[in-house]
């Protein structure tokens, strides 16, 4: 019995020994990698700081190969869904032709502090937080405009800003641009419709599904998610989801390497920063907890006078935005220069297709140089 005792001893301490050498080993090489991926380019800038925005800090980081380069504000999604952990892989490849600035917005990631847990965040808040930005980083870089690229939420955060104050911005990337929410409501059913003519189950699922205005503001936080249940199951059953390892980046490795979060970061973002559950905080409409009813307040569709040129990138299978849609207001567009590209998948591919987006923006640019 000893025996057996002492050899179940050494196993057990072998394995922690195991355990604790790799856990040692893989903190050792995420600490050299995220010292290298922090190097500054050699003329260029690489710069981490909080900006005082609304009373609030909020997290900027601005990477570039050439300080003299143009200044790209980039706009994450969500609201409240900040990417800066594996997107910087990305927006480096832009890093030759721009100054890129990755902002981390008001509540999420780098940004977020205990005090603003259940707190309500607006979009007309958010809206005066691009605009503040806007002004920190034209007085900050000596700018007299920026270029702006967004992504969903942030695409039609982007636009807000452009088509409202066109004297600070001399570019717009749109990526997944999300134009009506109610528009986009209406074209999914149809497709819906379509999809499940000879599924009498999900058939009556995408019939029951509201798609008017005044009916949609009557419902509850209840009944908005409920609406969100029938289109997961639509979703699951008939498109194919965007996969993070579709594209080109290594979003395992991005995530390993980040120069920017700390395993503590990580922790707020997963755990800390967002109510799991409607419920936790129901007095409260907070970001993701309720995007169904924030989102429907969502749109542009009657604002397609541009004073600044004007980019589009769509997945040609975006049925979270519905690409027919955006691409029915792109072709309404005035604007001194315009384009619309599409990619091959969905809502996040124009960003996981790094290569195509740098080639697609180097492309733009050059042109318009």
């Amino acid at each position: 019995m000893k025996k057996c005792c002492r050899i179940l001893f050494k196993i057990v301490k072998w394995v922690c020994i195991v355990i604790i050498s790799v856990i040692v080993l893989f903190f050792i090489v995420r600490f050299a990698g995220q010292r290298i991926n922090n190097r500054t380019p050699e003329g260029g800038i690489n710069e981490t700081m909080y900006v005082d925005i609304n009373g609030t800090k909020q997290w900027i980081n601005i990477y570039g190969q050439e300080k003299d380069n143009p200044v790209l504000l980039y706009l994450h999604g969500g609201p409240g869904q900040p990417t800066s952990y594996e997107d910087y892989p990305v927006l480096r490849k832009l890093s030759d032709i721009y100054t890129v600035v990755n902002w981390d917005q008001r509540a999420c990631g780098h940004s977020w502090t205990k005090d603003q847990m259940g707190t309500q965040i607006t979009y007309e808040q958010l809206f005066s937080d691009g605009e503040e930005m806007t002004k920190f980083l034209l007085d900050y870089t000596g700018r007299d405009k920026i270029s702006i690229m967004g992504i969903s939420w942030g695409a039609a955060f982007g636009a807000r800003l452009v088509l409202d104050h066109p004297e600070n911005y001399d570019r717009f990337f749109a990526l997944s641009l999300p134009v009506d929410s109610i528009e986009q409501m209406k074209a999914l059913k149809n497709e819906a419709l379509e999809w499940t003519k000879d599924d009498p189950e999900y058939h009556a699922i995408a019939e029951s599904i509201i798609t008017d205005q005044a009916e949609f503001d009557k419902m509850t936080i209840e009944e908005q998610r409920q609406l969100g249940v029938k289109w997961d199951k639509i979703y699951a059953k008939y498109t194919e989801p965007d996969s993070e390892f579709a594209g080109d980046v290594n979003v395992v490795s991005a995530m390993i390497f980040c120069p920017y979060w700390s395993v503590r970061d990580y922790y707020n973002f997963f755990f800390a920063s967002v109510p799991a559950r409607v419920e936790d905080y129901p007095q409260y409409p907070y970001l993701d907890c309720c995007q169904w009813g924030m989102m429907r307040v969502i749109s542009i569709l009657d604002r397609t006078d541009y004073k600044v040129p004007v980019y589009i990138i769509m997945g040609d299978k975006d049925y979270t935005v519905m690409t027919s849609v955006t691409k029915e207001y792109y072709d309404k567009i005035t604007a001194s220069d315009k384009g619309y590209y599409e990619v091959e998948g969905g809502h996040y591919m124009p960003m996981l297709l790094s290569g195509k987006l740098s080639e697609t923006v180097h492309e733009i640019t050059e042109q318009a140089s």
